[in-house]
């Protein structure tokens, strides 16, 4: 009965919110807006908006009049004013927000990855967001469909409408998961702010017959900073009777929760588009705004839906609105349960070492750790004090941001982790050379530490202390390997030290990444403070026998050329 209650309640709430919703009647306007391909729509005050269409001949946007019922939310009248282009080519234009302090437009393009600005003559101003690099390796079609702006809250947010290929696969009509996603703030100086993680339903399809896409088309951003997030799974059948657009409308408060959480959200609505033989509602909802507020102060939702050009007379250009009340949703901290979610999610994907990418050194030639490397401390010791120290304030950090950061850096590949501290993505595609030197180096890491762990046989603190780490979900995989030194900590240091021979304008945030790295595996729970402290002595040893490697030193030469092609472009 105890598990029973906090379900029906949790069930009670979601309820009440989706009560809080008002389904007005889709509309379409066939005289008035010509056939297209509408996959983004903002409003620019009384009755204009901005749609973009992604399939038009050129690069642009749709100005539009559309008049609203100010009592019922209902929409009048939609008509098509002007294209506005700038006369090149189309960019696969997905998502697009107006700016008022600039009186300006900026348009996300799928194709190129970029969210430019526009004046609204249609002219690019040639300012544009500053995009991280992690979001360059969207899958085809799956990039920046949303994008919003919020003039109270001084925030662009934009997100993937799939995961990203950085992040895993994403989802199929066999493959049921869910999409995690990142959803990236920007400031009016148009730089990176804040980053969520934020995880999808996975899809309603029953069966693997047909083919459907699954993602995020849309954000709103509300005044108090909430965000409604537009879900949408498009289902298509062989002979497309059957076939379905699954809409789902949730909120999300990124205000209330920490950079780096996973945003929990509450259903809003959701609905149901389809074609059979008796109804032709299919509607492709891809864009979603933010219009005026209504007479007595409800929150008016604007939807758009791609028709592809009215698909072989099947699809028609629909409009439609969703009445909200004022939403007050207020998230708890991430439990142990939604961060292992997010966890399991990353653990699943390949690890670095298991790509195929040589080591530097022989077994011979791997430094012995037991030759230079006091025991470690004992209980009993001062040392063994200071280590029970770090343990508890570790603990403690579980539940703040770092505390989420250092759950991403146990299980997320060591390439990622570093990225960001050079500026570009490590990738065994984009970067070959660079990884492959990062990479053995690694590898030579890992044997060395191996070495080291079966010498020592430390106990990990978690195991000494009989608690559960920051993911119980694999407590007993990692109580069966050893502690000193710290395994992640020494492939950190010496990946660090790597890259800051190819990239030495960043030694010093290549450095502090590596320190974060180490100290993250305290906050974990996995190793005691003198295990990180080890493996830099680790990795000093390491990088002294590779800077005297030749094939070492030969990869390093190829790694410098890259680089100085990289930073070329």
């Amino acid at each position: 009965m105890r598990r029973i209650i906090p379900f029906l309640l949790c069930l009670l709430s979601i309820q009440m919110m989706a009560q809080q919703a008002v389904l007005n009647k889709p509309h379409n306007f066939p005289k008035s807006v010509p056939a297209g391909n509408y996959s983004g729509i903002t409003w620019l005050g009384d009755d204009q908006y901005a749609i973009v269409n992604d399939k038009s001949k050129t690069a642009g946007f749709h100005l539009m009049t559309i008049r609203i019922n100010d009592a019922t939310g209902d929409i009048k009248e939609v008509r098509a004013d002007s294209f506005l282009t700038n006369q090149q080519p189309n960019r696969d234009e997905e998502g697009v927000c107006y700016v008022p302090q600039t009186n300006t437009l900026f348009v996300s393009g799928e194709a190129d990855g970029l969210i430019l600005e526009y004046s609204l003559n249609g002219q690019l101003t040639g300012r544009q967001l500053r995009i991280p690099e992690v979001f360059s390796t969207a899958y085809a079609n799956g990039g920046f469909e949303a994008l919003t702006y919020n003039a109270t809250t001084h925030r662009f947010w934009t997100t993937s409408e799939n995961t990203l290929k950085a992040d895993g696969q994403k989802p199929s009509i066999k493959r049921k998961t869910a999409n995690l996603l990142r959803l990236q703030s920007f400031g009016d100086d148009l730089q990176p702010r804040e980053q969520y993680w934020y995880m999808s339903d996975s899809s309603a399809v029953q069966g693997e017959e047909g083919e459907n896409t699954l993602g995020v088309s849309g954000l709103a951003a509300l005044d108090d900073g909430q965000i409604i997030v537009l879900e949408r799974e498009i289902y298509k059948k062989p002979k497309n009777v059957g076939s379905f657009v699954h809409v789902k409308l949730f909120v999300v408060n990124p205000t209330l929760q920490c950079a780096g959480d996973l945003l929990q959200k509450q259903l809003i609505t959701e609905f149901r588009t389809k074609i059979n033989i008796t109804d032709r509602s299919f509607a492709n909802y891809e864009g979603i705004c933010v219009g005026p507020k209504l007479k007595d102060g409800r929150i008016l939702l604007l939807l758009v839906a791609d028709s592809q050009d009215q698909y072989k007379g099947y699809l028609k250009d629909w409009f439609r609105t969703v009445v909200v009340d004022q939403l007050d949703f207020k998230p708890q901290p991430n439990t142990t349960t939604e961060r292992s979610v997010l966890m399991g999610a990353l653990y699943k994907l390949e690890s670095d070492s298991k790509l195929s990418t040589p080591a530097f050194l022989s077994h011979d030639e791997l430094p012995n750790a037991a030759h230079y490397i006091a025991e470690p401390p004992q209980p009993g010791d001062g040392a063994f004090e200071n280590d029970r120290y770090y343990y508890n304030w570790g603990k403690e950090q579980r539940q703040t941001p770092r505390g989420n950061k250092a759950a991403i850096d146990e299980v997320q590949w060591t390439s990622k982790a570093f990225s960001p501290a050079v500026g570009f993505m490590i990738d065994p595609e984009k970067t070959p050379e660079i990884f492959k030197l990062a990479q053995g180096a690694q590898k030579d890491a890992r044997a060395t530490n191996k070495q080291a762990k079966n010498y020592f046989r430390r106990t990990r603190p978690f195991v000494y202390f009989q608690e559960p780490s920051i993911n119980p979900a694999t407590d007993e995989e990692y109580s069966t390997s050893y502690s000193f030194p710290s395994g992640h900590s020494v492939r950190g240091w010496v990946y660090a030290l790597t890259l800051a021979l190819v990239v030495p304008d960043s030694t010093e945030t290549l450095i502090a990444r590596a320190q974060e790295f180490a100290l993250n595996r305290v906050i974990c729970g996995r190793h005691w403070k003198s295990d990180t402290e080890a493996s830099l002595v680790e990795a000093t040893a390491i990088m002294s026998r590779l800077l005297s490697n030749a094939a070492f030193l030969e990869q390093l030469e190829k790694t410098r050329k890259e680089y100085a092609r990289l930073k070329g472009k």
